[in-house]
């Protein structure tokens, strides 16, 4: 194998081309650099967002779920009861969720035919301010909004006593039941 002589002339050239390549890509990088931290951020605030929108449907669902287990009464029946129930619920599960601006949580409760509707609405404001900077599109904050639709019957008080000689007739084998059309046949 045969070596190739260089002279200083091109050893030069070469030693500058190496570096002349290295400014240029570090130049490019900085001039790219505050489009790729809006981007990151612009990301960064919308799975914010929408992780925070999740997570309002997913406490006010379960702070439903948790309003009408509870034992109702006359007194505690009321529409206003159940929404002021329903509020500090959500408000609760959100704030050990660690989710921000949990002030800006409004419920209303509806009371339609049959059912309750609760409207749970929240505003989110994203932190990375820098972002309108780059992108004047997006809003200064982004609204969410939360429906859960409850049979009303789940909230009415429960005066319905059972006793345990009812049970004993329900859960028995060998009695007979007879259907809707009189024809007999064995409970199993």
């Amino acid at each position: 194998m045969a070596f190739k002589k260089t002279t200083n002339k091109k050893r030069d050239k070469k030693a500058f081309e190496s570096k002349s390549s290295k400014a240029q890509h570090l130049v490019e990088f900085v001039l790219f650099f505050p489009f790729l931290i809006g981007i990151i951020g612009v990301l960064t605030e919308i799975a914010y967002g929408l992780n925070t929108g999740i997570e309002l449907n997913s406490a006010l669902s379960s702070a439903v779920s948790d309003a009408s287990f509870i034992y109702r009464t006359q007194e505690n029946s009321s529409k206003e009861t159940i929404e002021k129930e329903i509020y500090e619920n959500t408000y609760k599960i959100l704030k050990s969720r660690k989710v921000p601006y949990i002030n800006t949580l409004k419920i209303e409760t509806l009371d339609t035919e049959g059912f309750y509707v609760t409207i749970g609405s929240y505003n989110y404001t994203y932190a990375f301010k820098l972002v309108n900077l780059f992108f004047s599109a997006i809003p200064d904050k982004f609204y969410f909004k939360s429906v859960i639709i409850t049979n009303k019957s789940l909230f009415l008080p429960n005066d319905y006593k059972i006793y345990d000689d009812d049970l004993i007739y329900d859960f028995s084998t060998s009695e007979k039941v007879q259907s809707t059309q009189g024809d007999e046949f064995e409970n199993p």
